[in-house]
């Protein structure tokens, strides 16, 4: 599943502190999803099999790690979930491109399990406050580790700055 997914081992990439990084804009094959925060385990699990079966029948290719994007947090969640691609996607009823924004962002690299990463979220808002940077696109996290990968999930965090 690394090869298929484009992660990499988590012994690769520590936990780390915010930085500002230059990120290339990346096509990408989504689906839309809305919930409660209980309920995204299912729904993002339920994108991302969408999402790759629609690369799988286009003239497409995964080009890097599932993420999910982030429009509203709150009491419900709007956001959207799949992966960069290569290629040309053939959209489905509930496959739609999009695309990751090019440009300057802050991230942050979490490690450990996933119910610990709104502190990592937390940490890294607060970097941004305290550096006066503004936000200029909906934030996303990557998965740069599978679920069945050993060792602790390593999400990176991405912030998008003006």
């Amino acid at each position: 599943m690394t090869e298929m997914l484009g992660t990499r081992p988590a012994a690769a990439l520590p936990a780390m502190s915010p930085e500002i990084v230059e990120l290339p804009e990346r096509q990408a094959a989504v689906v839309g999803i809305e919930g409660k925060a209980d309920e995204l385990p299912r729904l993002i699990g339920e994108a991302f099999h969408l999402a790759m079966e629609a690369i799988d029948r286009s003239p497409a290719e995964i080009s890097g790690p599932p993420f999910v994007r982030y429009f509203e947090f709150g009491e419900r969640i709007r956001a959207e979930a799949g992966f960069p691609l290569s290629g040309t996607l053939v959209t489905t009823d509930r496959v739609c491109p999009s695309m990751l924004p090019g440009g300057r962002a802050v991230t942050a690299t979490y490690v450990g399990p996933y119910d610990g990463i709104g502190e990592a979220w937390e940490r890294v808002t607060a970097w941004l406050l305290e550096r006066g940077l503004d936000r200029r696109e909906p934030p996303w996290e990557s998965y740069l580790t599978g679920p069945d990968e050993p060792g602790p999930p390593v999400t990176a965090i991405f912030f998008p700055i003006g």
